[in-house]
């Protein structure tokens, strides 16, 4: 958290990439997520509003995504970042299953309307 605590104070855009697993993000990204809640607390607000804006990208063998979008959206309104929205690449079970897939157009469009 010494690295991502400056780096989320500083930043305009957060990226959540992240698997999907059991119907969530990792718990990796969750308990950074969780450990955020730090910066909402002392010293002023740090975390929520500023300006800032996130987009959540998955690449996962399966296609269930309704909870994770569920939790995704509500923790932008939470935090009020403005939600660029989200790419969501399901059915890659296999090595390289991924390739020719739309969603990596979706993906790199994505980033290209963020400024």
């Amino acid at each position: 958290m010494d690295q991502i605590y400056p780096a989320v104070k500083e930043s305009y855009v957060v990226v959540l990439a992240t698997p999907l697993y059991y119907w969530n993000m990792s718990g990796q990204i969750r308990t950074a997520i969780d450990r955020l809640f730090a910066l909402e607390e002392g010293d002023g607000n740090l975390l929520r509003g500023h300006d800032r804006s996130s987009a959540l990208l998955m690449a996962v063998e399966g296609n269930g995504f309704d909870d994770v979008l569920l939790y995704y959206d509500h923790l932008m309104e939470h935090l009020r970042w403005k939600n660029f929205g989200h790419v969501l690449a399901g059915g890659n079970g296999d090595v390289g299953a991924i390739e020719g897939k739309p969603e990596l157009k979706e993906a790199y469009e994505l980033g290209k309307s963020i400024k």
